[in-house]
Order: structure tokens, then sequence, then C-alpha cells
């Protein structure tokens, strides 16, 4: 190996920061491959089709619709390098988790921004090789900014009878809403709550690092040790971090349950097979699972989107027209995991706080 290689990987982890972001990217292109060709027809259209998702989104949402700044239809190497630090507040707090306590806490502090970088890049990576737009993965990006489509991933996107247009207007719709439910002015705040708690229940286990530091640099040996512990879920929190995971996933259920909600009503005169495309999306990701990130957040599966819509339909159900705007004023009125599958229990809590 030469000296020039040694001194380009040494450059590639030896990055500052809590997240190497340089690792990230690296591993990002690796996932993606090379930039494909998109349509020049695509910008035209994909913008057209947002600005009347905007219009539509706008009549029946009880919230601000953010106008986007540009509409970009992307490959998917290029959907990873405009979004792959979009998610910074999902992948930051975890540094800290590799950083533990305890003789080799020097070691891995040195390691959390390779180790982060390393995640972040898979996630970002993994989730552009088959998102048709954000919303796809439910994951509220730090910021909202320019609206991103993914073409190849919405061609691929082909349900039995329903016309290529009215694909692409509902990837429009759902991201259009998704973006909206994101702009809550609080969303930010108690999303980085719930990762914050969930961060902290995955802390490496310290008395569980000994078999990896005997294995040295022997990636063979490394894996049989990481085995041996239980698997890197074990390493970082096992059980302890199921409840706070099951938290920070019911609410980005209600976040996308509730886009949902406000897509299907904005495209109800415009998108007769709204639910079938949905349905078909849904069946698609169920049987193609994405594996959860070990370390940090991974895509919300569309069970949990399904039932948020549920959770926003009955709470309008039970307290009128005006309910979503009181529910999502305030994240105390948030449902818990619990309580999104049992509205009830919700009711409950909410009327003895007082629900106006």
């Amino acid at each position: 190996m030469s000296d020039d290689l040694f001194s380009k990987l040494f450059e590639l982890f030896n990055q500052p920061g809590p997240v190497n972001w340089k690792l990230a990217a690296e591993v990002a292109r690796h996932l993606t491959g090379e930039h494909q060709p998109v349509e020049p027809w695509a910008a035209e259209e994909f913008r057209d089709l947002t600005r009347l998702a905007e219009f539509n989104v706008e009549r029946v949402s009880p919230f601000r619709v953010p106008t986007a700044a540009d509409v970009l239809p992307l490959d998917q190497r290029g959907w990873a390098e405009r979004n792959l630090e979009a998610y910074t507040a999902l992948v930051e707090p975890f540094s800290a988790s590799v950083a533990d306590e305890g003789p080799a806490a020097a070691l891995f502090g040195q390691m959390a921004p390779a180790i982060i970088g390393l995640q972040a890049g898979s996630l970002v990576g993994s989730l552009a090789t088959w998102v048709v737009a954000g919303f796809d993965a439910g994951l509220p990006p730090d910021q909202t900014g320019a609206l991103t489509v993914v073409v190849p991933n919405i061609e691929a996107l082909q349900v039995p009878g329903v016309d290529a247009s009215e694909i692409r207007l509902w990837v429009a719709a759902n991201e259009v809403a998704f973006r909206t439910m994101c702009e809550i002015p609080w969303i930010h705040d108690h999303l980085a709550a719930l990762v914050d708690a969930l961060a902290e229940a995955s802390r490496i286990d310290p008395t569980k690092l000994g078999g990896l530091m005997m294995g040295g640099t022997d990636p063979t040996e490394i894996e049989r040790a990481i085995e041996e512990a239980g698997g890197i879920e074990s390493l970082l929190g096992g059980e302890e971090a199921e409840a706070p995971r099951a938290e920070l996933e019911a609410f980005f259920g209600a976040i996308g349950g509730c886009a949902r909600l406000l897509a299907r009503r904005a495209l109800q005169d415009l998108s007769p097979n709204f639910d079938q495309i949905t349905r078909h999306r849904d069946g698609v990701r169920e049987m193609e699972a994405a594996p959860a990130n070990p370390i940090g957040v991974g895509p919300v599966p569309p069970s949990i989107t399904r039932a948020g819509e549920a959770f926003n339909q009955e709470v309008e159900r039970r307290y009128g027209d005006d309910a979503l705007s009181v529910l999502w004023s305030d994240p105390t009125r948030m449902p818990s995991a619990a309580e999104l599958a049992d509205p009830t229990a919700w009711a409950a809590r909410v009327l003895i706080d007082g629900w106006l």
C-alpha cells in the first residue's frame, strides 16, 4: 500500500466535527452509484405539479403551506448529495453514544465522527436508492429549502391501471403536505428532545467492549466479537433504547399520517386513484423493507404512518373540523406510542389536561 493511499485514508477519516461528513459523502456515493441523466421535461412538469399541489393543500390545510423556493428533479446520486446534511439533527446526537466511559473512551471518542459519518452516509445513500421524495422515508429534514424528487424512483413506481402523470401528482402532493407538517414551529424542538432521549438510551455498554478490543484490526475478528456480544444493537443500549425509539417513531407516524390525510383531501377531485397508489407504495415498501440503522434513526414503517393517519382522523371525528389545528398547536398533545393505536387513552389524557 502506498504512502499516498495512507495519506488519503488518514485525510478521509481525520475530519473535524461530531460527524465525518466527508466519509458520509463517500458512503452515499458508493450506495447510489454514478449520476443518471434526468429528462429535461421533468423540471418544468414537477414545478407545475408542485405549484398545483401547494394551491390545493393550502385549501384544505389548517397550517401554513410553505412555498418551495425551487423544485429539483434529481437522480439518486443527486438527491443524496443535495440531502446528505438535511438530517443532521437525526444523526449528530448519536456521536455521544459511541464515546462512552471506561478504558476505551478515548479510542471510541476518536472513532465517533467516522462511525456516525458512516451511519449518516448509509442512511441518506440507502434512502436515495428507493424514496420518491423525502416524505417517503417519513423523516423530517432540518429545514425545508428546494423541493427535491427522485425521478428514476418515481418512474419505477408503476401502479396497474394508473397513469404515470397521476403518480407524479401524488408524489408532489404528498411531499408538499409533508413539508407543511415539518414547518409547524415547535416540530423541530420536540423532535430534538425525542432524538436526544434515544441517543442517551443508545450509549455503548462498556462492559461489552472487551471482545471488540481483543479483535484488533482484523475485520473477521471484529465481526465475530460483535456477534458474540449480541449484535451491534446490543452494544448500543439494547432494550433500553426500545421505549424512546417507539416514542420517536410514533411522533414520525403522527406527522406522516397527518400529511397523508392532507394530501388525500387536496387531491380529492384530481386523483381518483390516490388510495390505490398509496396502498401499492406501502405494499412495495413492506416487501422491500430496508434494515433499521443500528445507530440513529431509520425510515418510518408504512404501518406507523397508517396508524398516524387513523389517529388524526379520529381526533377530527371526536372534536370537529378545527381539531387538527388544536392538536398540532402544542407538543404535549402529541400521542404517545401507546396512544397512537388507542385514541381513547389519548382522549382521556388530553381531556384531563384541558383540550381547548
